[in-house]
């Protein structure tokens, strides 16, 4: 092993392509010490990757990708080390996917008014396992015609702005950053340059957010540069992945890319151990 760690990969129970077992082998088979699977708003494939731990040399950090909001702007928030057997945790994964499939009926709704063909069962087939995403309403338009990739289904129909497009369930990120550190879990702001300016990132600090994600594809070097030095600043842990997802062509050359050291994984662990001495 190489003592390298992804600490951001999705398999199909979210938007993902592969099975956690597929995932942890293509991990194991490129070496890396440890991955962290952070499915959206679920814990269903990690803990299907808990069970198969034993199989594997490399290591799984428990993780989730939790949709949440500042103001308007949406965010997401990584919680790593966390019980994903925990009640509170739990409820919150269950009413989100209820959320998720209310959304998609929406969505559907919106499509068949403007004379696309798609049905509610089209698309749980689709996400099978997952809770609905747009990603798996844009498939099916594709395999229908309607676009010829994700890309432009999202362009066409479900971006904002566009006639199918329904916003999510708002959940404050503050709300977020106390659920996990409830949970026993590090949060850790995801690809920050997507969304987040400085005065955002400031009062996400203020709300004892734990960590940034320097290393992300979408990150080149000036960008991994700044919020290095932000991290350093604000004593903020610095964790990086991949984003693996497997339905995009650049997820394969950035899988083992976009990596950080084995030492962010035993931080992590080491100050979740931390606060949950603090607080039983």
């Amino acid at each position: 092993m190489n003592y390298l760690a992804d600490l951001h990969s999705h398999t199909n129970f979210s938007d993902g392509k592969l099975t956690p077992f597929e995932l942890l082998t293509k991990a194991q088979k490129i070496g890396l010490s440890a991955i962290s699977i952070t499915d959206h708003d679920t814990v269903e494939g990690v803990k299907v990757a808990l069970d198969l731990q034993g199989q594997f040399e490399t290591e799984v950090l428990p993780g989730i990708e939790i949709s949440s909001h500042l103001g308007k702007q949406e965010l997401h928030l990584l919680g790593y080390n966390i019980d994903v057997d925990n009640s509170k945790l739990n409820e919150f994964t269950d009413r989100f996917k209820k959320s998720r499939e209310e959304r998609g009926k929406q969505i559907i709704k919106k499509l068949n008014a403007i004379g696309k063909d798609i049905s509610l069962e089209e698309v749980l087939n689709n996400a099978q396992k997952a809770p609905i995403t747009r990603p798996h309403i844009a498939n099916l338009l594709v395999s229908k015609g309607y676009a010829y990739s994700i890309k432009d289904a999202f362009n066409k129909y479900l971006m904002e702005g566009r006639p199918a497009y329904v916003p999510k369930e708002i959940f404050p990120v503050d709300e977020a950053i106390k659920l996990v550190a409830e949970v026993g879990g590090i949060s850790v702001l995801a690809h920050p340059s997507h969304y987040v300016n400085q005065y955002m990132l400031s009062k996400l600090i203020e709300m004892s957010l734990d960590g940034i994600e320097v290393i992300h594809p979408s990150h080149n070097f000036e960008m991994q540069k700044y919020y290095h030095s932000i991290a350093n600043q604000f004593w903020l842990i610095e964790t990086g992945g991949s984003d693996y997802h497997g339905t995009r062509d650049y997820d394969e050359d950035n899988f083992g890319k976009f990596t950080v050291s084995y030492k962010t994984v035993e931080l992590i662990k080491k100050q979740s151990v931390s606060r949950n001495n603090v607080n039983p």
